[in-house]
């Protein structure tokens, strides 16, 4: 019984490693991170809202802390928490829609040492109200037989105003928010690439989500000026959609354009539900340390990486 139960987690391990392995963990602890810096990239974008795409700015902003496993948050200096390092992306939307505009940030974490997703939140605002949502990963036993999430949300819509439930995932699956840190830690080695992953939908939207898996292509090769193309293909690219919107004037795929070299930034970004990111600014800086007037301007006036 014990010799059963050993073999199915391995056969667990094996099924989830074998579509992790396509991504590697080596870009999250890479020594850039541990300068005590933020990378910082402001994007051009035209995002897409209630079937139109909405001219806006998107910043992404990756950093490493160290993370509380009890409280699975950041650690403060002198925490005596027990801690892990972490690689975090916040994803920070601002999309005018008429009259009124929608704030929205996504913030992920991963562990360094194997590129798994232990948390993700998103928070919404617009002028019809407030949602957060949090999915924190399945620990334990539990989460080796039936990995996963545990979703809990706060939303401004009747019938789903509060709630939480257990999501089951394929080994391995990763959500479609996670694609911009994703796709940058892929193993380059050659000239091109192709293998397929398990996608979930997004949550970046102000409604509760119905958490759905799907099959993905995942697609790359290196341009003649060195820079890499990846494209990922879901089998129903209108699952995937964010919300709120209608995709009507998409592409059946996700497109990024990401430098050559390590740490392979992010230049650009199609979406498949029509919107883009076009990377204006990329900066190496402690941000929490700019805060007083006149910031920004030296912020922005730092020298470009």
């Amino acid at each position: 019984m014990k010799l059963c139960l050993l073999s199915l987690l391995w056969l667990i391990g094996l099924g989830g490693g074998e579509v992790r392995a396509q991504f590697s963990a080596k870009w999250l602890h890479d020594p850039l991170w541990e300068d005590g810096k933020a990378e910082f990239n402001i994007y051009d974008a035209q995002q897409a809202r209630y079937g139109a795409n909405r001219a806006s700015e998107v910043i992404h902003i990756h950093v490493r802390e160290p993370f509380s496993a009890e409280e699975m948050v950041k650690a403060e200096a002198g925490s005596k928490s027990a801690t892990y390092p972490v690689l975090k992306l916040n994803q920070i939307l601002r999309i005018p829609t008429g009259i009124y505009v929608y704030q929205q940030m996504h913030s992920a974490f991963w562990r360094t040492g194997n590129a798994q997703l232990v948390k993700a939140t998103l928070t919404s605002n617009d002028s019809c109200g407030n949602t957060y949502k949090e999915f924190l990963a399945r620990s334990g036993v539990g989460g080796w037989l039936r990995p996963g999430w545990h979703y809990e949300w706060r939303t401004y819509w009747e019938g789903m105003a509060r709630g939480r439930e257990v999501i089951h995932a394929p080994a391995g699956a990763i959500f479609y928010d996670e694609l911009p840190m994703r796709v940058r830690t892929i193993d380059f080695t050659g000239e091109s690439g192709t293998f397929e992953i398990q996608l979930a939908t997004s949550i970046i939207g102000s409604k509760k989500d119905n958490i759905a898996f799907q099959k993905a292509k995942v697609d790359w090769s290196r341009s003649a000026s060195g820079e890499i193309q990846v494209t990922v293909t879901p089998s129903d690219a209108g699952v995937l959609t964010r919300a709120p919107g209608k995709r009507e004037r998409g592409l059946p795929r996700d497109e990024f354009l990401v430098d050559g070299k390590p740490p392979h930034v992010l230049r650009e970004w199609h979406q498949l539900d029509g919107g883009v990111l076009k990377l204006k600014r990329s900066l190496r800086i402690d941000y929490w340390n700019y805060n007083q007037p006149g910031d920004l301007e030296r912020a922005l006036g730092s020298a470009q990486r």
